[in-house]
């Protein structure tokens, strides 16, 4: 059993500190000051556990968990924030980053051994899940090898800010979009949900001619809609049968939850209200905020719309999928009541110019 754990932390108190209270338990500690030399710590000892305090110099702890995740060989090494601050959003700034949790300072010397154990153990417990589950696409692999090429190059040598941003702005975006695909293909009846509603969201905006700003934020949107199931409760989600009322309200906590996640994350302004809003109606009788539809962005709009048609012609655990010409109707039905009249209008025409049974359709439809 690997027994090594890697601390990144500049304080060298606090790095005596944590050494001698964890090989007293039997652990292995390695060091690193700052953000960049405890990437390539990870890389050469390949730790079964990293403790990344988040203010140190050079690359926060939040952009140096985020690089270490884009690495194939770590990404699954488990990240543990090690923070002073507990404001509103640093929780979901931490799981944004990749972390799977955080200890709070000053550590509690006397549960600070046990937090440790309990984060290893529930480690091996959800790598052994991912054994089982044999089947799962890991379709990350091939994106997070080209992410490592790019990400690495930048070094100490890259550190212009603009550069920088923008680079850890594409590694964001890719490992909220991994986590969210491999949280769909753990359930056959929802996985792939994510892409098809992005496929629809996209060829409608298109079809509506909207500029190519507007087609990369509703791609954005529509990849990562329902984020905010990641942390909403997985038995609600793969339930057979349908969900009872106290279910439901967890449920449709998933987009404001997605919007939490999300919004520390200031370049992504307009796709996390879009993400907030995909579940409200142009009626303003939607969840989370009742938004009545003239207030809606087009774009939720759009999403609403793509992620409500591929529901309806999904199977679920609860029901069965419907054609897509009932599903259709049904937008057209709830046109002006749920839907944007003008948004279900296109995607009528888009779907009828396109022919509803062809066979490229039929192979975006889930199983």
């Amino acid at each position: 059993m690997n027994r090594s754990i890697l601390q990144i932390e500049d304080n060298e108190a606090n790095r005596t500190l944590v050494r001698r209270v964890l090989e007293a338990r039997g652990y292995s500690v390695f060091d690193a000051e700052d953000g960049l030399s405890g990437i390539r710590k990870a890389q050469e000892i390949k730790p079964a556990l990293i403790l990344m305090d988040i203010n140190i110099p050079g690359l926060d702890g939040y952009e140096a968990a985020t690089r270490i995740k884009s690495i194939k060989e770590l990404e699954n090494t488990p990240i543990v924030a090690i923070t002073a601050s507990t404001m509103h959003g640093d929780r979901e700034r931490c799981l944004s980053a990749g972390c799977i949790g955080y200890i709070q300072k000053p550590i509690d010397i006397k549960r600070f051994p046990e937090q440790i154990d309990e984060f290893l153990s529930g480690r091996e417990e959800s790598l052994s899940l991912e054994e089982e589950r044999s089947h799962l696409k890991d379709y990350s692999h091939r994106l997070v090898t080209r992410l490592q090429e790019k990400v690495m190059s930048l070094e100490v040598k890259t550190q212009q800010l603009e550069a920088r941003e923008k680079e850890t702005e594409e590694i964001y975006l890719n490992v909220m979009a991994s986590l969210t695909k491999a949280m769909e293909e753990k359930d056959s009846y929802t996985a792939g949900h994510s892409d098809r509603v992005t496929y629809y969201s996209v060829e409608i905006g298109k079809f509506m001619e909207l500029g190519s700003d507007k087609i990369k934020v509703l791609t954005r949107a529509a990849k990562l809609h329902d984020i905010g199931k990641l942390v909403v409760d997985l038995s609600h989600i793969n339930k057979p049968g349908k969900l009872d009322e106290e279910e439901w309200e967890q449920m449709r906590r998933h987009p404001e939850v997605g919007a939490n996640i999300l919004g520390p994350l200031g370049f992504l302004k307009e796709e996390v209200e879009i993400i907030r809003s995909h579940h409200e109606r142009w009626d303003g009788t939607g969840y989370p905020n009742r938004v009545d539809g003239k207030k809606l962005n087009l774009l939720s709009c759009i999403v609403m719309a793509a992620d409500s048609y591929d529901a309806m012609v999904s199977n679920r655990r609860y029901r069965a999928r419907v054609s897509p010409k009932e599903a259709i109707a049904e937008l057209e039905r709830c046109k002006g009541s749920q839907y944007h009249p003008v948004v279900v209008d296109a995607f009528v025409e888009f779907m009828n110019r396109k022919g509803i049974d062809h066979r490229e359709h039929l192979l975006l439809s889930a199983p």
